[in-house]
């Protein structure tokens, strides 16, 4: 009986910290030999991206966002959308793959959006 009891409490706690703190960020569904993306490769793909960076984009990123115009805003999110391919395409390269963990692809919520743009990455 304790052992049913702890096993809900565990998943009781779980399901507590997904709802209020939240789904680990799109980083984390990364992985290779079930590691996420860390170390020498995390630097790697981000002095790729660092690199590939435009000065404008530079500027956007470093200007702070409620002093951007509409015009920035839209700018900005394609240059962030392009980045973004940079950054997980050199994962890839690097042996990662999109593999979500369970649950985070939920019908509605925020991840959907991530998983369709990164279901490419996923063999």
């Amino acid at each position: 009986m304790k052992n049913w009891l702890l096993g809900y409490l565990i998943l009781g706690l779980v399901g507590c910290k997904a709802m209020f703190v939240g789904s680990s960020p799109v980083i984390n569904q990364w992985k290779k030999n079930g590691i996420h993306i860390q170390g020498r490769d995390f630097r790697i793909c981000e002095d790729r991206t660092n690199k590939s960076m435009s000065e404008r984009e530079k500027y956007l990123k470093n200007k702070n966002y409620s002093e951007l115009t509409p015009e920035e805003i839209d700018e900005r999110s394609l240059s962030l959308s392009r980045l973004d391919l940079i950054y997980y395409g050199c994962a890839y390269e690097l042996g990662y793959r999109f593999k979500p963990d369970l649950g985070w692809c939920w019908e509605g919520s925020f991840n959907m959006r991530m998983c369709d743009k990164y279901k490419k990455y996923r063999n």
